[in-house]
């Protein structure tokens, strides 16, 4: 099914020969795909890189090779709106439901991140992309890495955003709580169903069937997520720590039992596996303040890259892509057309780390994330 999305266009500056340019629109196609794999039905969206314009017809306006952005554990494939509407004129963007988020089948937590990445392997098989660009954030860098471990051929390009070789110690203490809690009040019933005559939906899937005890479970990641501590030096950061809270708050019980098994995939030992990438230029990042994946944790994973390139975005932390979004796109972008990344006035200068035999994570220094 393909639709078309209208987006606002450009506005100029007052007085320039564009001075209306604000008062027409681009539309860029907005394709969903549904997938199915070892039985497990789950869904993408291929989004932009033709756009039909005011005066002319629909034209191919990619510059680069897609991108299959794979988000973090608390996403969908509707989840970065702002970062859509500032590249999907440059490249396709392909937006990935795996299983066990948004709309797709639910994936049993003992299944791990191989088996997510073999998903979207298929999911780049069935739509006919033989090589992307990849951008793998938060939870989704376990996933693009092992992508461009064993298939580098495919990958053009890799980014991963907020990667660690491991959980840090107080998210590790989160997610076992909330595992615990949530495993704890499933085997308690008392969901209402989604509606009455909805077959559709199961227990546990109208908003009003919240988990027990949310304000915590919200509280206590937001702390994880946002840097408390530094936030007078991260841009918006009170303003992504109360849309963080009301997300997680408005979450169902069966979203929460989704996250838990997420949870479970993450605590699951090493995220990386060993051997490390060649043949794939790479980009680490994250927000400089992030005590999520620390910077020592990004540049232990950069080592393991040969030819990797990280920096970080100033006053910003694991947020980053809505702390500073407009800047998060330009490095995307900037990065996706090989152009110089010094010099740019809101990151650190790039660090090339050398890869050698035998290197290895850090250990993981415990940051401030407070219990309950």
């Amino acid at each position: 099914m393909t639709r078309v999305v209208t987006r606002p266009g450009p506005a100029a500056a007052p007085g320039g020969a564009d001075e209306y340019a604000d008062e027409y629109v681009d539309e860029y196609a907005d394709e969903y795909v549904e997938l199915r794999r070892h039985g497990l039905r789950y869904a993408c969206r291929v989004v932009g890189g033709t756009v039909a314009g005011r005066d002319g017809p629909t034209a191919d306006t990619a510059t680069t090779e897609p991108l299959l952005l794979l988000g973090g554990a608390l996403q969908d494939m509707y989840s970065w709106p702002r970062l859509e509407r500032r590249i999907a004129s440059r490249t396709r963007l392909v937006l990935i439901d795996l299983p066990g988020t948004g709309t797709a089948d639910d994936l049993p937590a003992e299944q791990g991140f191989d088996v997510l990445a073999q998903a979207a392997v298929h999911a780049l098989d069935h739509l006919g992309l033989r090589r992307v660009n990849l951008l793998g954030a938060s939870y989704g860098a376990p996933i693009a890495y092992r992508i461009a471990q064993r298939h580098p051929e495919r990958v053009a390009r890799l980014l991963l955003a907020g990667a660690a070789h491991r959980v840090n110690d107080p998210m590790a203490a989160l997610m076992r709580d909330t595992v615990q809690h949530l495993e704890s009040a499933s085997a308690h019933p008392g969901d209402s169903p989604a509606g009455p005559g909805d077959s559709s939906a199961g227990p546990g899937d109208s908003p009003a069937d919240l988990w027990p005890g949310p304000g915590d479970y919200a509280d206590r990641l937001a702390d994880c997520l946002v840097n408390r501590d530094e936030q007078h030096r991260v841009r918006q950061s009170a303003a992504v720590r109360r849309l963080l809270t009301r997300q997680c708050l408005r979450i169902t019980r069966r979203e929460a039992l989704r996250n838990a098994a997420c949870h479970r995939r993450l605590l699951d030992g090493e995220l990386l596996p060993p051997g490390g990438i060649r043949g794939v230029t790479t980009l680490v990042f994250t927000g400089e303040h992030d005590h999520t994946t620390t910077a020592r944790q990004n540049r232990d994973v950069a080592a393991t890259i040969a030819d990797s390139t990280l920096l970080f975005l100033r006053e910003a932390d694991h947020m980053a892509h809505l702390e500073r979004d407009t800047e998060y796109a330009e490095l995307v972008l900037r990065f996706l057309h090989d152009l110089p990344l010094d010099g740019l006035p809101y990151c650190t200068p790039p660090e090339h780390p050398a890869p050698g035999p035998g290197t290895g994570p850090a250990p993981v220094p415990a940051t401030r994330c407070p219990a309950a």
